[in-house]
């Protein structure tokens, strides 16, 4: 099922999952692979045919809407496929040239990618290239990209307000290195205002596509994307769980969480520990030191019976 969905003023998408961490996680990943900072062959490469086809496992539909576009097979026949023939059947499709990796990402909903897939492992695909890194002309300037939209959709969804990214970035650090013709208009800006000038104006006036420009990357990066982003709203994750890589759930509310079988309890004896007849069997060994401990007892026995008579 294809879901209705949006753009923005820029044709980027908009997720039809409503605001929230969610539709930022899925909005972020279609971003990400429309501006080149991942590519499709990256995204299969991370999330094979096998992979995406037992992550629709709940999507039979849906499994067989992309095996049938992309291969030919007859929905009807697509349907009756097990997520273990679907993945299979998809990647033979690959290696065949039957189909691309362009064509399996685009078939695959940028929302079903967020529901279905494990969202840390999502996270560190969406991430791989490490913006926060690059020098060269061209990849410094699609990281910047990459890197205000990831701040302006964290704010839209509401994952964080104008006031955690001034709170985070510090106003000295900012009068530092904002040039002096920007900081020109924040004061005339400011002083226009009849009321307190706050952060949301602060930032209408330097917007995070104006910060890239001037605020180090690897310092935005660290300061707000992984602190406010990543790790307060679980892509990343926390001390003691399993790193991206591990099959591990990865959903949140809208994918059925699966139980986990609870242990089988002991049976207790209603008579309490008694032991079992495998429990008391003897060797031969056991079984003649018995006997003759049994004798000597009883021997020692008689002889003191005779000693008594004797006596009487």
């Amino acid at each position: 099922m294809v879901e209705s969905s949006g753009r923005t003023d820029t044709g980027a998408f908009i997720s039809s999952l409503g605001k929230g961490r969610e539709a930022f996680h899925s909005e972020v990943t279609e971003y990400c692979l429309r501006v080149g900072e991942r590519t499709a062959e990256d995204f299969l490469r991370n999330f094979s045919c096998s992979k995406i086809m037992l992550a629709l496992s709940s999507r039979p539909m849906e499994r067989a809407r992309i095996i049938s576009e992309l291969t030919g097979v007859h929905e009807r026949v697509a349907n009756k496929l097990s997520p273990e023939n679907s993945g299979e059947t998809l990647q033979i499709a690959l290696d065949e040239g039957v189909t691309t990796p362009k064509d399996i990402v685009r078939l695959f909903q940028p929302d079903d990618r967020q529901r279905y897939l494990n969202r840390h492992e999502l996270w560190a695909f969406d991430i791989e290239g490490q913006p926060w890194k690059a020098s060269d002309t061209g990849s410094h300037t699609r990281a910047e990209k990459y890197i205000a939209f990831i701040m302006e959709r964290a704010m839209e969804n509401l994952l964080i307000s104008h006031e955690d990214i001034v709170s985070a970035l510090g106003v000295v650090k900012l009068a530092g290195w904002l040039p002096s013709e920007l900081l020109g208009q924040i004061i005339e800006a400011s002083l226009k205002k009849s009321d307190k000038f706050t952060e949301e104006d602060l930032l209408r006036a330097a917007p995070p596509g104006s910060l890239v420009s001037h605020v180090p990357l690897d310092y935005l990066w660290d300061k707000v994307v992984v602190p406010l982003i990543a790790e307060q709203h679980d892509y990343v994750p926390k001390p003691g769980q399993a790193k991206p890589g591990l099959d591990t759930e990865g959903g949140w509310s809208l994918r059925p969480a699966g139980e986990t079988p609870s242990k089988p309890e002991e049976t207790k004896s209603e008579e309490g520990d008694m032991v079992g007849e495998d429990e008391i069997i003897e060797t031969d060994d056991e079984v003649r030191a018995s006997d003759s401990a049994g004798l000597g007892i009883r021997k020692s026995a008689a002889s003191s019976s005779e000693r008594k008579a004797q006596q009487g």
